[in-house]
Formats: C-alpha cells, structure tokens, sequence
C-alpha cells in the first residue's frame, strides 16, 4: 500500500510542477501591439522612408534630410556616409 502512495505522491508534485510551469510561462509570453494613429487618412499613401540602393547600401528620409547609410556584413555594422537636405535633391 505505501509503494501506490509514494507513486501518487510524486504524480501529484509532478502536476503541481507543470503547473506551475505553464502559469508562469504562459504569463511571460504577452505581445504587446501598440496602435497609432499615423495621421493619414485613407485617400493618402503614405510616403516609403527607407529605400535600398546598390552595394550594401540605403537611404533613409527623416526630418527633412536624405541619409545614405552603408551595411557592412561582416562586421554587422551601419555607417552613415552621406546627409543632404531634402530641399537639395529637387
């Protein structure tokens, strides 16, 4: 009779772990999606604000500058190369 008790001692520890286990994992593993509200409607496409060029290179348009970045992979770096002003490429 102890040897049955034993066993469902341990399956009973073994559930309890599990779980456990899965409360807590299951807490951990929330996504969290932030929505915003971009201003545009829906007539407008808003404009791309990187673009790739040739070579391990790409651009980048913020805050009315054109930034031209180059990748490289074996160091897994970025390195800006060049800045203009959007104002100078029209």
């Amino acid at each position: 009779m102890f040897d049955s008790e034993a066993e469902l001692r341990r399956i009973r520890i073994a559930l309890v772990w599990i779980a456990v286990f899965l409360l807590f994992g299951a807490c951990g593993n929330h996504d969290t999606v932030i929505e915003t509200d971009s201003g545009y409607s829906g007539d407008e496409t808003p404009q791309p604000t990187s673009f790739p060029l040739e070579h391990n290179h790409f651009g980048v348009m913020e805050d009315g500058y054109i930034k031209i970045y180059e990748y490289n992979e074996s160091r897994n770096e970025v390195k800006l190369k060049k800045e203009y002003l959007d104002d100078e490429l029209e």
